[in-house]
């Protein structure tokens, strides 16, 4: 081992260079002994990447370089079920080496957390962190984690093992072309904007985090300075002791918001992403200077030399492109790293009508421009040619692969901005029909593929008209609607004649003849979207709407396979389990196709009724995944397979009927919370609609304190659902639970000493109830026999809990009691099909509102409940989640996106809010009448179309 004391008297030495220098002084100094450069190396990374600049005491020095010989002591040994192979390097959070995976035969990078930093609680939990973050995304360009693991003392994060350069060995090896260095932007965006659309801000983009494989494959590293935009902002930045907070990153690449410690968002990341751009076609940083003070200024202050006068030959679109993303105002920069990808994506398009090294293109005048439009188009289109479908070993092996995404193209079908759903491909595969609401309400459109002008086939129709699906020949469309009270509807291929087959049903699929069509009693648009505990499954025949019973238990969204044997569907448990299962087309008993903890959802067949395709997180994020199928049995007969598209979240797929083409929806939509002002006496909103929570976080089931202080709502990240709470001017975020439980709709108990929320932690579905500060979790109920319990409703005194029972309706219990010791009293139904569904209490005591549920779903229309007179009353005939005000007469609902208010005693009722092409959810008013709080969801999607020739 090198001499302690030159190892100290260099790593000062090098410490007192400006941090762009570092390296190259570090190089220099130490020559060829790679020990002494690693040792030296291993402090300074520490100091850099920490963020605080601060010289290591001597007795610190002696305990980082003496606690472990990592070449010696690791290698050749085994931590759990990884075998130490090598040393890959030293980084600022741990040391990495190079393992084989005992289990899989495979290989594997751990980073290991020094002893040192182990003991440090800080600097723990920011490794833990980076894991936490990495492993939320599931993205081709971002490295997978495989897992936290504790082995021998020691704290270690599993990740895959990329064999490749980092960018900046490239860069220092040579500079990149323009063209080079377009893709590599067009493969980092894409990974920014998979980590940005879950709350993840990277805050650490530069060339060492950025490995390039050697077939020109990116992977973006290390998320140990991410920051989560769920969590408390102040939880990531370091304090020194006099209060000052310590910025975070890379100095020579920050942005001038997190150079100056301000807050940083999304936009952060594209600055940072710039500057790398920047770098690769200059050969050179953007911004330096002899000291950590100048670099800043340069940053916040001074703009670089421009890159035409450095490169002279690079397009001027490329030097826009990267200009804009360096903007000082970050108002004036990419919004969104999907909105710099599309401007890449687009330049690379036009470079490829000319001769690879021609830049003639980009100088000469002409009237070609770049498009700045849609945002969203092109967020994935580029990466795309690069992903590989990745097994997931389950148990047999089928010797089946999935379909090859290297050798398949994926293109944009729909332009609109909002939504677009349900798409479905003709039998040729040359038109697609889809819902849509570009005509203010939904409508059926039709587009040929490769047109970009949708013709609205049921404009006709001022109702709902969606989930519309192609007969097997191609000559009728079977669809669902609204119109004359709802049902399913026939009608040509081109919207003539539309005829109603039924007064039910939702997602209809066809039988491969055409003689029938399998409906389910719910209608699905996501996994989330389960109001029924039990959605039978029925075939109607298409000639005459005779309709027959598949399926007397929970089923949703059936699928029939091409021989016609068998409908797959999925269907959900108590416990909140999503599985696909597959049931005869007569009738019987259905057979698993999934049985575990992932989201599956949203079948559909292959062509050659070979395979089940199916949506599912069980690879982290929303995504496409098969199984093989035994066509005569329905056993499936091999393992799950990643069949991978390039979306973070994948949805409604439909393939051609020969197989050639496949669509499906690419919903970048989000749910968040917004609150606006609201006057009791005019009975109008005042002022415009203030986001609560800034970022991407998903937030829904606003909740708001007594005092109307803080405000409690639901989030979700992936499969996991946790209750958070906020101050309500968005301060002070901080979770409530923090588990792998599925936690919903909290609501306040009246003196704000408890919040209430319904939750799976125990196996099923019960109500349970935690202290404002996290302490107390407790479960409020405890009944095996009733499948799910749902949301609590608090009486206004506090002494009762009324909350949804299951097949009961309303329970009602005494909350000073023991469950067990009491019990709960069943409100009675409205009538002998319809039970009672409770949302609030009003002031005085005397009312439940709610709506009601028959077996076919809820019903239209508000009713009230007398606590004394056992009574029901329906008080209007539409509308859902009502909010009584404190005058004991007055109610808020909401209905087709809008907030009403109704007279309980006249039955009048007015519009008070509505939003345009978002949908309002879930909402609450503070006790003063003066605000209102509401989940919405921003709504954004669009269909992409996969060649699979």
């Amino acid at each position: 081992m090198s001499d302690l004391a030159k190892i100290e008297e260099i790593y000062h030495a090098v410490l007192e260079k400006p941090p762009s220098m570092r390296e190259e002084f570090l190089k220099k100094i130490c020559g060829d002994d790679l020990e002494l450069h690693r040792q030296v190396k291993s402090l300074l990374s520490f100091d850099e990447q920490a963020g605080d600049f601060i010289e290591t005491p001597p007795e610190d020095i002696a305990a980082a370089i003496f606690a472990r010989q990592p070449d010696e002591d690791l290698v050749g040994k085994i931590l759990n079920h990884y075998r130490i192979l090598s040393m890959l390097g030293v980084g600022g959070m741990g040391e990495v080496y190079l393992a084989e995976d005992t289990n899989l035969g495979r290989k594997a990078a751990l980073k290991l957390l020094p002893p040192q930093f182990s003991e440090n609680t800080e600097r723990r939990m920011r490794f833990e962190r980076e894991a936490r973050a990495a492993s939320a995304l599931n993205h081709p360009n971002i490295i997978t984690i495989y897992g936290i693991e504790h082995a021998a003392d020691l704290d270690f994060i599993a990740t895959e093992f990329i064999d490749g350069k980092t960018l900046r060995e490239q860069i220092a090896e040579n500079h990149f072309n323009w063209q080079k260095t377009v893709e590599i932007g067009l493969q980092i965006t894409g990974a920014l904007e998979a980590a940005h659309a879950v709350g993840i801000i990277h805050r650490d983009i530069k060339p060492a985090n950025i490995m390039i494989r050697p077939d020109g494959y990116v992977k973006v590293l290390d998320f140990g300075l991410a920051k989560l935009t769920l969590a408390d902002a102040g939880n990531f930045e370091t304090r020194d002791q006099t209060g000052a907070k310590n910025v975070m990153g890379t100095i020579n690449y920050m942005s001038p918001e997190q150079a100056l410690g301000e807050k940083v968002d999304e936009r952060t990341d594209i600055f940072s992403l710039g500057v790398v751009l920047y770098e690769m076609l200059s050969g050179v940083q953007p911004f330096q200077g002899e000291s950590d003070g100048a670099i800043y200024n340069q940053t916040i202050n001074k703009n670089p030399p421009s890159l035409s006068e450095i490169k002279p030959d690079i397009p001027l679109e490329i030097e826009k492109i990267i200009s804009r993303a360096m903007k000082k105002d970050r108002e004036k920069r990419y919004q969104t790293a999907s909105e710099m990808r599309f401007d890449l994506e687009q330049l690379k398009e036009i470079s490829n009508s000319f001769a690879p090294n021609s830049n003639s293109f980009a100088r000469r005048p002409k009237n070609r421009k770049l498009r700045f439009l849609l945002p969203l188009a092109a967020a994935f289109s580029a990466v795309a040619i690069s992903l590989i479908g990745i097994y997931l070993f389950t148990g047999r092996s089928s010797g089946v692969k999935p379909f090859d995404a290297n050798n398949s193209n994926f293109s944009q079908v729909t332009f609109q901005s909002g939504e677009e759903l349900f798409p479905s491909l003709s039998p040729d595969g040359k038109t697609i029909i889809y819902a849509g609401r570009a005509s203010g309400n939904w409508d059926i459109y039709s587009q040929r593929i490769g047109g970009t002008n949708p013709l609205n086939i049921t404009k006709d129709s001022d109702s709902n008209d969606t989930q519309a699906v192609f007969s097997p020949d191609g000559e009728r469309i079977a669809f669902r609607s609204e119109r004359d009270g709802g049902g399913i509807f026939l009608m040509g291929a081109t919207g003539e004649n539309p005829k109603r087959l039924s007064d039910f049903g939702f997602n209809p699929s066809w039988s491969p003849d055409g003689k029938e069509v399998a409906v389910a009693l719910e209608g699905i648009s996501n996994a989330d979207s389960r109001t029924l505990d039990k959605s039978t499954l029925w075939a109607i025949n298409a000639e005459t709407g005779e309709k027959r019973l598949i399926a007397d238990f929970d089923a949703v969204q059936p699928a029939w396979s091409p021989n016609g044997k068998w409908i797959a569907f999925w269907t959900a448990n108590g416990k909140g389990q999503r599985d696909i299962q597959v049931v005869d087309a007569a009738g019987g008993t259905p057979k698993a196709v999934t049985d575990d903890a992932a989201v599956d959802w949203n079948p559909i067949w292959s062509a050659d009724g070979k395979f089940l395709y199916f949506a599912s997180d069980r690879g982290g994020t929303m995504n496409f995944w098969r199984v093989a199928i035994d066509e005569k049995t329905g056993d499936i007969n091999g393992n799950f397979q990643a069949a991978t598209i390039p979306s973070s979240l994948g949805e409604h797929f439909s393939f051609s009927r020969d197989g050639k083409k496949l669509v499906y929806v690419q919903n970048l939509s989000r749910e968040t919370i917004q609150h606006v002002g609201f006057d009791p006496k005019t009975e109008k909103v005042t002022g415009q609609p203030v986001g609560l929570i800034e970022g991407t976080q998903v937030a829904y089931h606003p909740a708001i304190s007594p005092d109307g202080a803080r405000i409690a709502f639901g989030s979700a990240v992936g499969p996991v659902e946790d209750i958070f709470i906020v101050n309500k001017d968005g301060t002070g975020l901080r979770n409530l639970t923090d588990d792998k439980a599925k936690d919903r709709l909290p609501r306040w108990s009246p003196d704000g000493d408890q919040i209430t929320f319904y939750s799976n932690r125990n196996g099923k579905y019960e109500i349970w109830s935690v202290h404002p500060d996290g302490s107390d979790l407790r479960m409020l109920t405890d009944a095996p026999n009733i499948p799910t319990l749902r949301y609590g409703v608090w009486s206004p005194d506090g002494k009762r809990l009324a909350y949804v029972s299951g097949d009961d309706g309303v329970a009602i219990i005494d909350t000073t009691k023991d469950f067990h010791a009491q019990t709960p009293m069943i409100l009675p139904r409205i009538d002998e099909k319809t039970l009672f569904d409770v949302w609030s209490w009003s002031p005085d005591g005397k009312y439940l509102t709610g709506v009601g549920q028959g077996a076919d779903g809820f019903l239209p229309g508000i009713y009230s409940y007398s606590v004394a007179d056992k009574t029901y009353r329906k008080l209007n005939e539409k509308g859902g989640n009502p909010m009584w005000l404190n005058d004991n007469r007055r109610i808020l609902f909401n209905s087709d996106n809008k907030i009403f208010i109704l007279d309980t005693k006249t039955g009048e009722s007015r519009e008070v809010y509505a939003s345009r092409g978002n949908y309002i959810n879930q909402f609450e008013i503070t006790r003063d009448d003066r605000t209102i709080y509401f989940g919405i969801e921003l709504l954004e999607t669009s269909i992409w179309i996969v060649d699979l020739q």
